[in-house]
């Protein structure tokens, strides 16, 4: 009820605006509360969104990791692999040519050793040739081998080898024939 002018409003109508700020008050509460509430489901939300998208982002992450990580093992045992028979293909070249050098060496030595036999006996044929034309021209020269041989001493300290030897030249040089020096 309206009031009257100059007089005083009742209990009721002053606690009306009262009320209706309280009410306000409350509503605003209410609708803060409400907002609130919304404000934290949506925060909720979103941070299960989050989460799910790290989690999956960390799934994914990890079968990148274990498919990278399987690719590198492939590539070392890949390498590895080409390490070994490279190895072994050098191994096998090395033994070759070990085989070959071998071979090569043991073929030398044969021939150096048959072509030392041959030189050798041709030098010992050649040393007979000598002695025998040597003692043919002593027996031309009418020389005793025998005579030669012996060991006894003659005149000043002299072997018979030595008086031999100046007579054979005595006897060259008088006849003209000898080649003996």
């Amino acid at each position: 009820s309206p009031a009257v002018c100059g007089s005083q409003p009742s209990n009721q109508e002053v606690l009306e605006p009262k009320t209706i700020t309280a009410q306000k008050e409350l509503h605003a509460l209410r609708e803060l509360q409400s907002a609130q509430k919304a404000a934290q489901d949506e925060m909720a939300r979103v941070k299960l969104t989050h989460t799910e998208r790290v989690a999956k982002m960390t799934e994914e992450h990890q079968a990148e990791v274990r498919e990278l990580n399987t690719r590198i093992s492939k590539m070392i045992q890949a390498t590895s692999e080409e390490n070994r028979k490279l190895q072994e293909a050098h191994m096998d070249e090395m033994r070759q040519m070990h085989e070959r050098h071998t071979k090569e060496v043991r073929r030398i030595q044969e021939d150096h050793h048959s072509h030392m036999s041959q030189e050798l006996l041709r030098h010992v044929e050649e040393v007979r040739k000598l002695q025998v034309e040597y003692r043919n021209q002593l027996k031309n020269l009418g020389v005793d081998m025998r005579y030669l041989s012996t060991t006894n001493r003659g005149w000043c300290g002299m072997t018979n080898m030595a008086m031999a030897k100046d007579s054979v030249l005595s006897v060259g040089g008088a006849g003209g024939g000898g080649v003996l020096e």
